[in-house]
């Protein structure tokens, strides 16, 4: 079967270039990690001191980068259309009188909910920047009337914001989809390189080779891909084992897969079906619990879903070997189908 597999050059593509080209372009795109500079304009009708302070303090935030200032919001959004910015702040006119009298006066911002993550940085962005605005003008106010600094400071924010991060610290982008991203992209790989092998295979004995050689394949991809996730090497053991479990597990699904169904192209449909959509359900970018049954029971059908629980728990839950342990034990059960696809490939080559 290994002299038939080095002649294929399809196979050899799959198993051994496509990932590396695949991690190569998704870290070529979240290299950055965060979102920074993000296009921005200003439509500023009131050309006071105040707007002047406030177009300043929003491009000095990280996040954002004022790239043009417009006559009127309808200029504005003509950029916002062809995506030349991703949002437009808008400073009304007489804003500056409004806040000195006591006014409550909106500063505006429409930004391009298209792009998820983007606007929501722009969103945190402006709100924090506005924010710092609001508590330095009114301790500039207070200051005028108490004469304490301190005193002046605890009337303009008498409520302090003590908030903890407890995953994904840093809103690091690159963290927390490529955490999910490159173990859904493995299990996929690993299926299209199971079929593959099984494409040459002939009878149970060459069924069974398949499986192993297509796990010593992708466990090493996979043992690739936790160092450049940089896990929480203390139980990088457990993490190890987690990685061998998930080839044999997503592997053996597709062995029994493809000898009850027989044909290569079901075959192939059928697996495209159902790992395709894991990035979806396995409750990393929407929580598990907020999808009705169906989607929550298509998520407990995938290997990669208790991969990367074990994998988030072993880095941020100070329990995380116990629920490590659990997840892994939880997609141990997907081993069962490796019995059942040589029982039914020796079934059908008994037939042949």
């Amino acid at each position: 079967m290994w002299s038939r597999i080095k002649q294929d050059t399809y196979g050899l593509t799959l198993c051994l270039g496509v990932p590396l080209l695949l991690w190569a372009l998704l870290t070529g795109i979240f290299y950055k990690e965060l979102p920074t500079k993000l296009p921005i304009g200003i439509v500023d009708l009131d050309h006071s001191h105040l707007s002047q302070e406030i177009t300043s303090a929003l491009n000095a935030n990280s996040y954002l980068f004022l790239k043009h200032f417009y006559p009127s919001l309808s200029d504005a959004k003509a950029d916002l259309d062809s995506k030349k910015i991703y949002g437009a702040v808008v400073l009304n006119k007489d804003l500056e009188r409004h806040v000195k009298l006591g006014i409550k006066t909106p500063v505006v911002l429409y930004y391009d909910a298209e792009f998820v993550l983007v606007g929501k940085a722009i969103l945190s962005a402006f709100t924090q920047t506005l924010m710092t605005l609001n508590v330095k003008n009114d301790v500039a106010r207070n200051l005028g009337t108490q004469g304490d600094f301190n005193t002046a400071k605890a009337l303009a924010f008498p409520l302090h914001a003590n908030i903890h991060a407890l995953y994904n610290q840093n809103n690091n982008y690159a963290q927390f989809l490529l955490g999910v991203i490159l173990p859904c992209m493995w299990q996929i790989l690993i299926a299209l390189g199971m079929l593959n092998f099984l494409q040459h295979s002939t009878t149970t004995l060459q069924a069974f080779g398949a499986l192993w050689l297509n796990t010593c394949i992708f466990s090493l991809w996979g043992i690739l891909m936790l160092g450049f996730l940089k896990p929480y090497y203390a139980h990088l053991w457990l993490l190890l084992g987690g990685v061998v479990l998930m080839v044999l597990s997503i592997s053996s699904v597709v062995l029994a897969l493809h000898a009850l169904l027989g044909d290569p192209i079901r075959s192939t449909s059928v697996v495209a079906a159902y790992t395709a959509p894991s990035l979806a359900f396995v409750g990393v970018t929407y929580p598990v619990n907020n999808m009705n049954a169906l989607g929550e029971f298509w998520g407990s059908l995938l290997p990669v879903s208790y991969f990367i629980k074990a994998l988030i728990a072993l880095a941020h839950y100070s329990d995380g070997v116990v629920l490590a342990w659990q997840s892994l034990l939880k997609m141990g059960l997907f081993m069962l189908f490796l019995p059942l696809g040589l029982c039914l490939w020796y079934l059908k080559e008994k037939k042949t």
